[in-house]
């Protein structure tokens, strides 16, 4: 991906958290459950959800966006196309991820603290 298409990509989470849906997720979680960025698809995922687990709006928002990204069809690069597909989805996810550290380590030591 160039530059363009990563800020395409990520505009587009943004714009797109409120179609973000709990069971469409669910279902692209256990359909590809073999790539290799759902394990932290899937831990964004619990933080939103988790109903003991409390985040700020736009913590949320932001999670939200990437993962309705990744789940909706409308993506930079459609995730049909063989090898690439998931490209543009990893690297949203990866954001998300790297920009919400301190935060998902609170949420891996609440989980852990249960």
């Amino acid at each position: 991906m160039n530059e363009t298409e990563k800020n395409k990509a990520l505009t587009l989470a943004n714009k797109i958290a409120d179609k973000f849906s709990v069971e469409e997720t669910k279902e692209f979680i256990d359909r590809f459950s073999d790539l290799p960025f759902i394990s932290d698809l899937k831990l964004l995922f619990e933080m939103i959800t988790d109903k003991e687990y409390s985040i700020d709006a736009k913590t949320y928002l932001y999670i939200a966006g990437a993962i309705a990204y990744v789940v909706l069809p409308t993506d930079i690069i459609p995730d049909f196309i063989p090898g690439i597909g998931f490209v543009d989805d990893a690297f949203v996810i990866g954001t998300v991820i790297n920009q919400l550290k301190d935060e998902i380590e609170n949420y891996k030591r609440f989980k852990n603290g249960r």
